[in-house]
């Protein structure tokens, strides 16, 4: 069963709706909203789940 977890949204500046979204795979993509309902159809998923974004901490020098 495949899965799309909803990592983050935002809107760009010019009003666009965008959210990042990763799959079960590890791989986060970026989708506009008017293409949301496509992407979901094409990974054969009906719903996103909610889901946290990676924090990447710079390496401290040893």
């Amino acid at each position: 069963m495949s899965s799309l977890t909803l990592i983050s949204k935002g809107k760009n500046s010019f009003g666009d709706t965008y959210y990042y979204i990763r799959d079960q795979n590890g791989i986060t993509n970026q989708v506009y909203e008017e293409e949301l309902q496509d992407f979901m159809k094409r990974k054969g998923v009906t719903e996103l789940r909610e889901g946290n974004s990676f924090v990447y901490r710079p390496q401290k020098d040893r």
